[in-house]
């Protein structure tokens, strides 16, 4: 009697595995949707500041791509939207989701309008820009929160998942030792909640390769090209046996010709990291379009961390490069100061306090500062995994950085010497490793 019991509770148990995986597969589903319609939201307001700068800093070439550009970035948001109605979801997120519908859909035509005036005329009202910038910053909260109850959801809906499948092991020993007693009928039955089993691990690995396509999708696909500047990156994740890293970095082509470079960490390899590091990548390019000082784009950007309730320590170095002058503006939000390096190879760590990580408090103070790259020279950013170690502390680390000598040949030469240098056993790496350098050319200032 105790094991036709035990097998019957392993039985719905397994049936309530499928179910909780069947709603965590709708709630990836949702969460990719919303992340490519915040992206989308954010390149629309970038399209209407392009369409609507000065006369003078346009071309009729830049004006025809800036229009098919925001074309293509209004189907793409307009599709995410369509789909993501379509998703079945828990605990009154669709209400959420439709919540936003309206003014997501409304913000889009807007978007149109003012991007086809300002192509046309020229002229576009400074009170309708307002009203526009209005309506981006009230979704931008709307879609924060949205985000945040999508994240939370799929959380307590892996949690639960997991307790299922640790109750059902349990059970399976129980049921084991009752079988060896003579119940054959259970046997059968364990058989078959084995199977049932497997087919729950391979759907945990396909709920694996959808977190890792949504952390793939958060970084850019390929670095842009500018002249007078080559770019190269380099990103090796930590040995843990999380699913999802916190580093990202992004190199923004600005519209006053500059080029914006960040490097950033959000502590902690879940998926609140993952959906935290792709909200705060997504304002502050946004923020980057219109504001020329770091610093106030970084305080912009902690503002909307504080409105996230981002618990977990991030920090972010952001820098703006005038590839004419080779003059470099940068601030920091808690993270390691950038490494200049000459022609000859010589590094040099920048000076500076870096302001308090994001999200720590709602009136941090950032400061900026500038520094000259030498002709031919280069710039590197990184995250904390490139320096720090168990076996040491992170001034031995930054000095060991510091100390790195011997030409170079353009930044993918100096980021395989660095990482060569630093980097002597990749195995035992406990953080992710994510390297950005910039070299700028031959030019006077």
């Amino acid at each position: 009697m105790w094991t036709t019991v035990v097998a019957g509770a392993v039985i719905f148990t397994l049936v309530g595995t499928a179910r909780t995986g069947r709603v965590l597969e709708g709630l990836a589903t949702a969460q990719r949707l919303n992340q490519d319609a915040d992206m989308m939201h954010d390149a629309l307001r970038g399209d209407v500041a392009e369409a609507t700068a000065p006369a003078g800093t346009r071309s009729e070439a830049r004006l025809s791509r800036t229009l098919l550009m925001t074309q293509g970035h209004a189907r793409q948001l307009r599709r995410d939207l369509d789909q993501l109605r379509e998703v079945d979801l828990p605990g009154g997120l669709d209400g959420a989701v439709a919540g936003l519908q309206s003014a997501r859909r409304s913000y889009v035509t807007e978007a149109l309008r003012l991007v086809r005036a300002g192509l046309t005329t020229g002229q576009v009202g400074e009170q309708r820009l307002e009203r526009f910038d209005r309506t981006y910053e009230d979704l931008v909260g709307g879609q924060a929160r949205l985000t945040a109850r999508l994240a939370a959801t799929a959380n307590r809906v892996a949690t639960e998942r997991r307790d299922q499948q640790v109750m059902v092991a349990w059970m399976l020993v129980g049921t084991a030792v009752a079988a060896l007693a003579g119940w054959l009928f259970l046997l059968w039955v364990l058989r078959r909640a084995g199977r049932n089993l497997l087919d729950a691990l391979g759907r945990e690995a396909e709920q694996r390769a959808v977190a890792d396509h949504l952390q793939r999708s958060l970084l850019p696909d390929r670095l842009p090209a500018v002249p007078g500047l080559r770019f190269a990156v380099r990103s090796k994740p930590g040995n843990s046996s999380m699913r999802i890293g916190g580093d990202w970095y992004d190199v923004i082509s600005l519209p006053s010709g500059e080029v914006g470079l960040v490097v950033g960490d959000v502590v902690g390899h879940d998926l609140r990291a993952a959906t935290a590091m792709g909200e705060l990548r997504s304002a502050l390019r946004a923020f980057a379009v219109d504001e020329p000082s770091p610093a106030a784009v970084l305080a912009r950007v902690n503002r909307v961390a504080d409105l996230l309730e981002v618990t977990d320590l991030t920090t972010c170095l952001y820098a703006i490069v005038n590839p004419a002058t080779r003059v470099v503006r940068w601030s920091s939000a808690g993270h390691l100061n950038p490494l200049v390096v000459g022609p000859e190879g010589d590094g040099r760590l920048l000076d500076g306090d870096p302001g308090p990580p994001l999200g720590v408090t709602e009136r941090a103070t950032y400061v900026d500062r500038a520094c000259r790259i030498q002709p031919n020279g280069s710039l590197m950013l990184y995250s904390d995994g490139l320096v720090e170690r168990r076996t040491g502390s992170i001034s031995e680390g930054l000095a060991r950085l510091e100390a790195v000598r011997g030409p170079h040949i353009g930044p993918d030469g100096l980021l395989d010497h660095v990482l060569e240098a630093l980097l002597v056993d990749d195995s035992r790496l406990d953080d992710d490793v994510t390297v950005l350098a910039l070299q700028a050319g031959p030019g006077r200032p």
